[in-house]
């Protein structure tokens, strides 16, 4: 590879940090399950809403995927931005469900032409310029970025809130129209590009997953744990209100738990070089299982807490999957392969969410956490049983 060429590449990762730092201001994040409660919306509603998102990338996730191994991850970024853009848009110029809900699809569409593409779109750039061993380091870089994104919007957002309920849409619109731009400036590297048919794709996608069994178990209990604590993102803001914390106080919650996550992506080397991945598998499921139990109990400082823990964990998610699956994959079925883990993580996502959903608006929020508590039981029960009847051996290095 020639100098001018490396350079280019290189430009690729700074590219990613702006992208993923701009995109992640979303000025609406500290109240935007608020601000469908306060036009009407029960919480079935906000399920449905929110569960169109992932209905629409579930149908998208593994189509743009197979279309990034085969041509181009970055055209599906450039695509995801418009996306986001729109969500606000919609959000910003209209005021009812059936809008809300095409906002979301909106949101489902640039998720699945982001989601694990961006993340192969990385590793490829680095295995281009033959740093791929520094993938992880780079990732919690990205990652760390992101939560700053956050912290930002969390400072503003509620205060943006109270000027307007609309403002926070309209500035994260801004936002996200900042990093269509600053995608379309991205290089796309050297790749081995796929050459299978569509459903051969998949099938191939899944032989990899089938042939490393213990890679397999790991998806499908990342699967659940990213599931069970989406669940929890979405009644952030109805528990904290049922918690008897003001309003006004959200925004600064919401960087203080962001600062957890940007520790979380951090501190992932460390907590990997002192933990093997079974024991980080443990450590996720039982702080979801923690954190619904006091979600229920909506103790303001409880509340507070179990959010912070999920999110310092939260932090090392993306870092830890990525790291297992680009290693063992390769380039021409890796954005295929993570979006067979989406799908598994969605289809999980829209059966938690609405069973929840259901509950809270049947029963009570005591209810529904007890009913996420369950979900994420089971979830250790079937680790912790899988563990003692495979030997199960994974080397990540």
């Amino acid at each position: 590879m020639n100098k001018t060429n490396k350079n280019k590449l290189a430009g690729n990762i700074n590219k990613l940090c702006l992208m993923i730092f701009v995109d992640r201001m979303w000025f609406a994040g500290p109240i935007f399950v608020i601000f469908l409660l306060d036009r009407g919306m029960n919480f079935t509603q906000v399920g449905l809403i929110t569960g169109a998102s992932y209905i629409v990338s579930f149908l998208l996730d593994i189509p743009s995927s197979i279309w990034a191994d085969r041509y181009s991850r970055r055209s599906l970024l450039i695509l995801s931005s418009v996306a986001f853009t729109l969500l606000n848009i919609t959000f910003f110029l209209y005021d009812s469900f059936w809008m809300f809900f095409l906002g979301f699809c909106f949101n489902g569409i640039g998720t699945a032409f982001s989601s694990g593409i961006s993340s192969a779109f990385l590793y490829d750039t680095l295995l281009s310029m033959r740093k791929e061993k520094r993938y992880e380091k780079v990732q919690a870089k990205i990652v760390q970025y992101s939560f700053i994104g956050r912290i930002i919007a969390s400072a503003a957002g509620v205060y943006l809130y109270y000027m307007d309920p609309k403002l926070p849409f309209l500035l994260s619109a801004i936002a996200n129209f900042i990093c269509f731009w600053v995608t379309f400036s991205l290089v796309e590297p050297t790749r081995e590009k796929s050459i299978s048919k569509s459903l051969n794709q998949v099938k191939e996608g899944l032989n990899f997953l089938f042939k490393h069994k213990t890679i397999w178990y790991i998806v499908i209990i990342f699967s659940a744990v990213n599931a069970i604590y989406d669940v929890l993102f979405n009644y952030y803001q109805p528990v904290m209100e049922l918690s008897e914390i003001p309003l006004a106080y959200f925004g600064i919650i919401y960087v203080f738990i962001n600062i957890f996550g940007f520790l979380g992506a951090g501190l992932y080397a460390k907590m990997k070089s002192r933990f093997d991945w079974k024991s980080i598998m443990i450590i996720y499921l039982a702080v979801n299982l923690i954190s619904s139990l006091l979600f229920g109990a909506q103790i303001a400082i409880l509340t507070v807490v179990s959010i912070a823990l999920l999110t310092f964990f939260a932090g090392s998610y993306d870092i830890y999957i990525g790291s297992i699956i680009h290693k063992t994959v390769p380039s021409s079925h890796r954005a295929t392969t993570m979006s067979i883990q989406g799908q598994l993580y969605m289809l999980l996502f829209l059966i938690f969410m609405n069973t929840v959903s259901f509950s809270v608006d049947r029963s009570s929020m005591f209810i529904g956490m007890i009913i996420n508590a369950c979900f994420a039981l089971i979830a250790l029960l079937f680790f912790l049983r899988i563990n003692r009847k495979e030997s199960m051996n994974l080397q990540l290095e």
